[in-house]
């Protein structure tokens, strides 16, 4: 698998290489890693897969979207032989020394690497099987180029998972008024940001996931009204969808095509 945007914590890579994933690729535009941080959540980890204890549920983290409709241990994919083989102590211990010391190149040969910065052709073509992201995408300029990458990276059925998040961050007032704002204001509210949202609509993402060929499975949006009217949009923004409007953040999960 490969992760895109993972910053400091690779637990969600961590999480994967403990259900039984083979490698982990994290991806970050500048390095974020912290060792000792990771260290700490993978032992935790361990110990919640061996107690094979429930997914945190809306009780525990109410702002979590999209819910689940259980969050009970996955224990029918998740066997006992599957966490048997993936919980070996010889392959934590591995595991354990990348944390340390991860390697920097998607050809070593390493279940965890961490590479920041990462650029195009950083991954071979067609040697993934699943690539994800955790409210990364409402963040890179090119989108074009980043949604080729990772569709290239992908084998015929392989899976993209995305959680994007459209709304303005705290940026302006109402949650979307970001899509109010002139290119000229924009730049000048962000200012010197090193990393600034793209302000991209939840239908641009679907209509380039479609372009690269790959096949929409699951698209579950979050709802919120409008904070601005059609009249207060900036002129690049008008052709914003009724659903982009009230879009304020999605699930978007694809396949590729062959």
């Amino acid at each position: 698998m490969a992760e895109l945007g993972p910053g400091d914590s690779l637990g969600i890579g961590l999480a994967a290489i403990l259900s039984g994933t083979e490698r982990c690729l994290a991806l970050d535009a500048v390095p974020y890693a912290n060792s000792s941080l990771n260290l700490q959540i993978f032992e935790e980890l361990i110990a919640l897969f061996r107690d094979r204890a429930p997914i945190p549920d809306d009780a525990e983290f109410p702002l979590v979207q999209p819910a689940l409709s259980l969050y009970a241990f996955p224990a029918d994919v998740l066997t006992s032989a599957r966490l048997e083989a993936a919980l070996n102590p010889k392959r934590l211990e591995r595991i354990r020394t990348c944390i340390t010391s991860p390697a920097t190149t998607a050809r070593a040969d390493a279940p965890l690497c961490y590479i920041a910065p990462w650029e195009p052709g950083t991954i071979r073509d067609a040697s993934v099987d699943l690539v994800l992201s955790q409210t990364v995408l409402e963040y890179p300029g090119d989108l074009a180029g980043i949604y080729a990458e990772m569709c290239r990276w992908l084998k015929t059925g392989g899976v993209m998972s995305h959680e994007i998040d459209f709304k303005s961050l705290g940026m302006t007032t109402e949650w979307n008024g970001h899509w109010s704002c002139s290119d000229v204001v924009w730049r000048l509210a962000a200012g010197r940001r090193r990393h600034r949202i793209n302000r991209e609509p939840h239908s641009t993402h679907i209509a380039l996931i479609e372009k690269m060929g790959c096949r929409i499975v699951r698209d579950e949006r979050t709802i919120r009204p409008s904070a601005i009217t059609r009249a207060q949009l900036a002129p690049r923004f008008r052709h914003l969808t009724d659903e982009d409007l009230v879009t304020s953040s999605a699930l978007i999960q694809a396949v590729k095509q062959g």
